[in-house]
């Protein structure tokens, strides 16, 4: 069958197969609208800074390049992930965009590890600020928008070979004949090869679809009856049982007298655009139904910042409906204030359409609703443009971070306050200090420091509990608040200390102020039940100005003075004074106190033996008898005494340690082999040792290894200072001692009132004689006296008597006379260091001491 010739104007009507193409850009426009705002929820972002390499990700960068959240990779192992051409085409652009400031946007295949390939969008260009050659990259994951946008590809591609290429069936229906003529398109168009073979209306009637053969037949006639011009479409089915929609178009011939003589047109199939329109649909909705249903706050407006929609969330924060604000200027509908509500911020919309540029507001800005409510946002607004770059308007989105925001203030508030009373906290109060002197040391102010110990605390936690303690601590702290300036600071340091700055503020009205709060908590009584708890504060007040080496170095010396205020009767004020002999005395406890803990832990300690010898003549064995006395050797080589440092060590708690100490070395001694055979090794046990549980348990550990048998040649001696104290805890330890076979000694013996009172309740074993009275022997006949009545007490109970501090040989023989068991002092053994004496004990054979 021959064609029939298309009239000239068959594509005058402007139904033509470009229709898809327009189609397909509309697809794409909206397509790209959706990114937008999908990269404004910021999908995932990294920086790279040029000149140092470093490389800065987000977290939902990390999770599209398949790392874990937090891992930074090298750029080099980041760039790899998009394969060696794309890896090249990056790293190129990176440093052209931070040497020349050209952008780049691309998509690219990534290998995002259990992820899969992916592919990626990347937008990228060099950072506007002060620093140059940092390069910002925001990613979005394209995959099935890519595929999406592959298939619709591929389908515009079938549609231009069809146009371009023959898909354009030409048809001619003669009326007066009765025939139809068709070109081969128009078989290949219903799904047929071209077979010649003549075609008439019935046989294209039973190809449409039987819902289409009305609507078709319809078409037709109104055409032939007094139309010019056939427009329609319709679906067919093809001999394999699809569907596919075509699009007719036709022009009547007709007589002179207007009668139809010829039906002539086109078809082409639209079943493509169909279902490229159907996807718009769908896409549209989609846009729809995400916008309504995200939980950001989306408001776009026109090129002129007149608000074009808002999405429901936008709707409720702002209080203003879709419909009342269509059309209203951006800044009406949001209106952005500070923090505080003192002004209202520019309008993020208005900033973006000028610039051109993406805008935020700055952090802690408010939206104010319609009705006047105020809620905390974070936003970021973005040009919309078309395809050439023309500005169509502005999206902004927004979101209601009150919660967060309060959430945050309150972990803020918590990071630099104390839970328990509110006030500020030992870090906070630390960062104020350093603050306050380092404005004391620029510009010569003076401030002033208080130091506070609360003095009866522990009775209350004691008697009424942790609870009761809380509430005297919360009130304490109103109390100091209330007695000092607004602009002071006050915090609780830990436990029952408290602090204060005093800004502005002299030595003399610092020591007011400290002295008024002195008397304010010496008036407060806390009331449990029928009883009655006053407190009390010590306070130590120190000057805060540039004559301290650091802030630290102040607070030290108010600290001091509040210990010494404690020491001397509590319940007062110390104030710290340059030439203070007591705090001075105090500060150099304080610092014994970290050169002994230096030298524990530097293994600085040494021991010293000093011989002890029989005073009636007896022969010496060779065995060896003394006393251990502690040396602590400083960095320079000199070795200190512990009259120097036991009363530190005692003060702070330190005394306990040197006992396990030398008790460890002891017991070394003792079950050491060869050498000279130890008979008697004394150790000195502090007070604090006696009531330390860590003693205990050591030393009933060592000495069970030890043995009985060797055990005894080790003698322990406490003193009368120490048994005074804890009379109770020396009998129990003296007892468990004995048990494993030590020996006990009462040191300084004659010392105290009570002297013989305590040999009814301690089961001892030496009684060693107080210095005081060896020294003067021979020239006070009372210090004859009581040593004689020492010794008899010793033999009526069958005790060992040793005198120490013999020095001279009067005394010795005096000693001898009046029935002395044993003798040790300067005359006869000055203390070295153990190992000399072993060593000398060793070579030398036994000796009188006669």
């Amino acid at each position: 069958m021959t064609s029939a010739p298309l009239p000239a104007d068959a594509f005058a009507s402007g139904h033509t197969p470009l229709g898809g193409t327009v189609l397909a850009q509309a697809l794409a426009q909206n397509a790209r609208f959706l990114e937008r705002c999908s990269r404004l929820a910021g999908v995932g972002a990294w920086e790279w800074e040029a000149h140092s390499g470093a490389l800065v990700l987000s977290d939902s960068a990390c999770e599209l390049l398949g790392l874990p959240a937090g891992k930074v990779p090298t750029l080099e192992a980041l760039l790899a992930r998009f394969g060696p051409d794309g890896a090249a085409m990056l790293d190129a652009a990176l440093r052209r965009a931070a040497q020349d400031g050209e952008g780049w946007d691309v998509e690219l295949r990534c290998d995002a590890g259990s992820r899969g390939s992916r592919m990626l969008r990347l937008v990228g260009g060099r950072d506007t600020g002060e620093d140059g050659d940092r390069v910002g990259v925001v990613m979005q994951d394209v995959t099935d928008t890519a595929a999406v946008r592959a298939e619709l590809e591929r389908t515009l591609d079938r549609l231009a070979l069809a146009t371009h290429g023959g898909g354009v069936g030409v048809w001619d229906l003669d009326l007066r004949a009765g025939t139809l003529a068709w070109d081969e398109v128009m078989w290949r168009l219903h799904g047929e090869p071209g077979h010649g073979q003549p075609m008439n209306m019935a046989l294209w009637r039973r190809r449409l679809l039987p819902r289409e053969r009305r609507t078709a037949g319809r078409a037709l006639r109104d055409a032939l009856k007094g139309g010019a011009q056939l427009e329609g479409e319709w679906r067919i089915a093809w001999p394999d049982g699809s569907e596919h929609v075509l699009r007719v178009s036709g022009r009547v011939l007709r007589d002179g007298a207007g009668r139809a003589l010829r039906l002539s047109g086109v078809c082409w199939d639209i079943s493509e655009q169909r279902r490229l329109r159907q996807q718009l649909e769908e896409q549209r909705e989609l846009l729809e139904v995400t916008l309504q249903s995200i939980g950001d706050a989306v408001l776009t407006t026109d090129a002129l910042g007149r608000v074009s929609w808002l999405n429901p969330v936008a709707q409720r924060l702002t209080g203003w409906s879709a419909l009342e604000a269509m059309g209203q200027p951006s800044g009406e509908v949001f209106q952005a204030w500070r923090e505080d509500g003192s002004q209202p911020l520019t309008d993020p919309v208005r900033q973006c359409l000028d610039s051109g540029e993406p805008a935020q507001m700055p952090s802690g800005a408010m939206l104010m609703g319609r009705d006047g409510r105020m809620c905390a946002v974070d936003d970021s607004v973005a040009p919309i443009r078309d395809a050439s770059g023309r500005v169509l308007g502005a999206v902004l989105v927004f979101r209601d971070v009150t919660q967060q925001r309060r959430q945050f203030d309150e972990i803020r508030w918590r990071a630099c306050h104390d839970g328990l009373t509110g006030l500020v906290n030992r870090t906070e109060f630390s960062q104020r200090l350093a603050r306050s002197f380092e404005r004391a040391r620029r510009d010569g102010s003076e401030h002033a420091i208080l130091a506070f110990d609360l003095d009866r605390f522990k009775l209350v936690n004691d008697h009424c509990g942790h609870a009761a303690g809380d509430e005297v601590l919360r009130e304490v702290a109103r109390r100091l608040e209330a007695g000092v300036r607004a602009r002071d600071t006050v915090a609780r340091l830990g436990g029952d200390e408290f602090a204060a700055i005093l800004e502005n503020c002299s030595l003399d009205e610092a020591l007011h102020v400290a002295q008024k709060l002195c008397d304010a908590l010496d008036q407060y009584r806390h009331v449990e039940g029928e009883q009655s708890f006053r407190i009390g504060v010590s306070i130590g007040v120190a000057p805060l100005d540039g004559r301290w080496p650091d802030a630290e170095a102040a607070l030290r010396e108010a600290d001091a003075c509040c210990m010494i205020a404690k020491e001397q009767g509590r319940n007062r004020v110390q104030v710290w004074a340059p030439n203070d002999a007591t705090l001075r005395a105090h500060q150099s406890e304080h610092r014994w106190a970290t050169r002994l803990q230096q030298a524990l832990d530097e293994e600085r300690f040494e021991l010293d033996l000093q011989r002890v010898l029989p005073a009636q003549g007896a022969q010496d064995d060779g065995r060896i008898r003394g006393e251990l006395l502690l040396r602590l050797r400083e960095r320079d080589g000199s070795r200190v005494l512990p009259g120097a440092f036991m009363p530190a060590a005692e003060r702070f708690h330190i005394a306990p340690r040197l006992d396990r100490w030398v008790l460890r070395q002891a017991v070394g001694m003792l079950q050491r082999e060869g050498g000279p055979e130890i008979a008697s090794l004394a150790v000195n046990v502090s007070a604090l040792t006696l009531q330390d549980a860590a003693f205990h348990q050591e030393a009933r550990s060592l000495l069970l290894q030890l043995g009985p048998q060797r055990a005894s040649a080790l003698c322990l001696e406490i003193t009368e200072t120490a048994v005074i104290t804890r009379l109770t805890e020396a009998a129990r330890f003296i007892m468990q001692m004995r048990a494993l076979g030590v020996r006990i000694a009462l040191d300084d013996f004659g010392a105290g009132a009570s002297s013989y009172s305590y040999l009814k309740a301690l089961p001892v074993d030496v009684l060693k004689i107080d210095g005081q009275f060896v020294r003067a022997l021979m020239t006070d006949p009372l210090d004859q006296v009581a040593v004689r009545s020492f010794v008899d007490v010793a033999r009526t109970l069958g005790l060992t008597t040793v005198a120490e501090c013999v020095e001279t040989p009067e005394v010795l023989l005096e000693l001898v006379r009046l029935g002395v068991g044993e003798v040790q002092g300067f005359l006869l053994h000055r203390p070295e260091p153990v190992a000399g004496v072993l060593t000398v004990a060793a070579e030398e054979a036994p000796v009188s001491v006669y």
